[in-house]
């Protein structure tokens, strides 16, 4: 199935599972982001050669898709299942 087919498709409580888990995946991200920036320095020392590791829109957002993406395959369903069963 393809991938906008499958949006298409998804319920709404879906949808805002998806949307939950890409802001949760964009903290976690940022967070990666900080403590490999953290692990560069350390690792770097007060070299003042190194260049500066920042956090990019790009990079933020790529590894947020990656998060949400585990996050969804592996909670999707049950989350799914608990807010149905919890709605009715």
């Amino acid at each position: 199935m393809k991938f906008a087919k499958w949006l298409y498709n998804l319920t709404g409580t879906d949808q805002l599972i998806l949307l939950a888990f890409f802001i949760l995946g964009l903290g976690l991200s940022y967070f990666t982001i900080l403590s490999l920036r953290a692990w560069h320095e350390k690792v770097r020392g007060g070299d003042k050669y190194a260049h500066e590791v920042r956090v990019t829109p790009f990079g933020l957002f790529g590894i947020a898709a990656i998060y949400t993406t585990i996050l969804y395959m592996s909670m999707g369903e049950l989350v799914t299942r608990w807010i149905g069963n919890f709605t009715q």
